[in-house]
């Protein structure tokens, strides 16, 4: 029997309405009543994880989260950090000069804030601050560069930007940080080592889970790097061909209950 489930959220527990269904509930419901464990993992700060099971049967059921795609380790019940990782001062300094000279489109994370340094603010970082109910903030880049809690640096844009983005910054500086393409709009930059699969690996320990008894769902290439970890990893249907190739198996879309359904192959009734 697994003993540990984690699940991403946007694209594969939330529907394109950001709910979650109640076949997906219910499902995970049997999961934690068959005495497994559920954790969320998201790029999402863990403030806007917690909101999206807030007011749901969930809410007192879930207590893990893996949040920043794996910066952030928290305990919902004990109210505290398992594991907080943010950027050294140096490396929000040599990101904030790349990205100065590339004139990207950008905003910072912090534990509780997004923080911007530009003067104009892209499309796509005001839809992050709404979705995740976080204050926007405006700080100059020499303050920036000051702070000691940046967790997570989100470059912004277009699909085509972001593919030649991730593509032009992998080449160059995937040996001093941990990069990663969440969404079609969003690439990513973090401390080196951080992953969802590393953070996955990390609260295993912490529970005494061995990997043999741990299964993955997610739908983007944040995720594989769960499914390399886990003994079962699911793509969802709405995944792309390539996510769903480094995956175990393939469960229906995000719109179809597709975490209800991989539930129902692993853990039958």
């Amino acid at each position: 029997m697994y003993k540990l489930l984690a699940l991403d959220l946007d694209g594969t527990l939330l529907n394109q309405q950001n709910q979650i269904s109640a076949q997906n509930i219910n499902a995970v419901k049997r999961v934690i009543h068959q005495h497994g464990t559920v954790v969320l993992c998201s790029a999402r700060p863990v403030m806007a994880i917690a909101a999206v099971i807030r007011n749901t049967e969930l809410e007192y059921l879930i207590r893990y989260f893996i949040s920043f795609n794996g910066a952030w380790i928290y305990d919902a019940v004990d109210k505290k950090d398992i594991r907080f990782m943010p950027l050294h001062r140096l490396d929000v300094k040599n990101v904030i000069n790349m990205l100065a000279e590339n004139e990207f489109q950008y905003h910072f994370f912090t534990r509780d804030n997004m923080i911007s340094s530009l003067k104009s603010i892209s499309d796509y970082t005001r839809y992050e601050s709404q979705l995740f109910a976080m204050e926007l903030a405006f700080v100059e880049p020499k303050n920036i560069i000051q702070r000691d809690d940046i967790v997570k640096v989100s470059i912004v844009g277009s699909t085509d930007f972001i593919d030649n983005v991730a593509n032009k910054i992998d080449e160059r500086f995937h040996r001093q940080y941990s990069l990663s393409k969440t969404s079609r709009h969003y690439y990513e930059i973090m401390k080196q080592g951080i992953t969802k699969g590393e953070a996955l690996h990390y609260l295993s320990r912490h529970l005494n889970i061995g990997s043999q008894s741990v299964v993955s769902i997610g739908d983007q290439e944040n995720d594989i790097s769960m499914f390399q970890f886990s003994a079962v990893g699911v793509a969802m249907g709405n995944a792309s061909d390539f996510v769903k190739s480094c995956a175990d198996k393939v469960s229906q879309d995000n719109n179809h209950h597709g975490v209800a359904f991989a539930i129902n192959q692993l853990w039958p009734l």
